[in-house]
């Protein structure tokens, strides 16, 4: 069996830790708790709701993610509020977001709205040229590997060595980057950052080489002064420590041997019915450490991740889809068994 992306269905251990990672800033939480509730409200239709939480959001916290300017300026073009997608539409430019002309001739000239206000952050890009140098070495054996990183396996262990140690002495010298000092990355549909990829690969269960630096605590503290969303923060913990604390019910897609894919399927065991003991338990632990991180319950992001599949016009960050390839489609019917087609 191989996987392109690998999961496991079948959760039999709990994993407790001593190490207790959380967002403990009330206005954060605030915040946090606001996005959450806009994002139920898109899903659902809501609008007119969603917009009025997005407004209420950026006036607790002065430093509103990308994701969240982006989907309520979405909101706020299809509601008809002008004013706050303008604003939204000015800051991600200032973040560096790159929208075509088309764009702005389409939603704001016709408004009367033309006129770009100085931006209120500076981009450091002495730091951003640092940051992009260590992700360019971390990414030049990966590419030429093409997928097969054993063949370069001492190479990504020198490199992954120099990158991470590299980036966690920077972070100390001048603190986790973020949107408003480094910009946004526009090639990323979910602006997640290219330095996340370091972080990343210095997963616990790294098969190619040990774990030199684990960046949780830097995590952490990033959570809590609001220069990391809680999303990628838990799936970051989630990869540094050999957890699946934060996640729960991937949809799952199938590749078969010719290259066609049958997607999507979820676990039968989403629906509560179809639950036993040992999952419920394992669905409140995960949503215990969700609380602490501001994240939406398990419930609730898989109906956002089963919203995305049709609806693009939105950002959300999560591992939507994980792919399953089997050699035998026997292997395959045996684990559908366990499955529900949902698209």
């Amino acid at each position: 069996m191989k996987h392109i992306i690998s999961f496991t269905f079948m959760l039999i251990f709990f994993s407790y830790h001593a190490q207790n990672y959380e967002l403990k800033d009330k206005t954060l939480i605030k915040y946090y708790n606001l996005i959450n509730e806009a994002e139920k409200k898109i899903i659902n239709d809501s609008l007119i709701e969603a917009d009025k939480l997005y407004a209420e959001a950026f006036k607790v916290f002065k430093y509103p993610h990308a994701k969240d300017l982006f989907n309520s300026m979405k909101v706020a073009l299809k509601t008809n509020n002008m004013p706050l997608a303008f604003n939204n539409y000015q800051t991600l430019k200032c973040l560096g977001k790159n929208f075509d002309e088309i764009f702005f001739n389409e939603n704001f000239k016709k408004n009367s709205y033309s006129k770009l206000l100085p931006c209120k952050n500076v981009i450091d890009y002495n730091y951003k040229k640092k940051l992009d140098s260590l992700y360019n070495i971390d990414q030049y054996y990966r590419n030429l590997s093409k997928g097969n990183y054993g063949i370069y396996k001492n190479e990504l262990t020198r490199t992954d060595s120099i990158t991470s140690n590299n980036l966690y002495k920077i972070i100390q010298e001048k603190g986790f980057p973020n949107e408003y000092n480094i910009g946004i990355s526009s090639d990323n549909e979910t602006f997640f950052h290219n330095f996340y990829f370091i972080i990343w690969h210095q997963l616990a269960s790294n098969n190619l080489s040990s774990q030199k630096v684990n960046f949780s605590i830097e995590i952490n503290k990033a959570l809590n002064s609001g220069k990391i969303r809680p999303d990628i923060a838990g799936f970051l913990l989630d990869l540094n420590n050999g957890t699946n604390d934060y996640s729960f019910f991937p949809i799952i897609m199938f590749v078969k041997n010719n290259g066609n894919t049958d997607c999507c399927y979820i676990a039968k065991s989403y629906f509560p019915e179809n639950r036993n003991s040992i999952v419920n338990d394992k669905i409140q632990f995960i949503n215990n450490k969700r609380k602490s991180l501001a994240l939406p319950l398990v419930e609730d992001d898989v109906k956002k991740n089963i919203f995305y599949l049709d609806n693009k016009d939105y950002i959300f960050f999560s591992k939507t889809i994980e792919g399953y390839n089997f050699q035998s489609e026997n292997d395959e019917e045996i684990i559908k068994k366990g499955l529900i087609k949902i698209k």
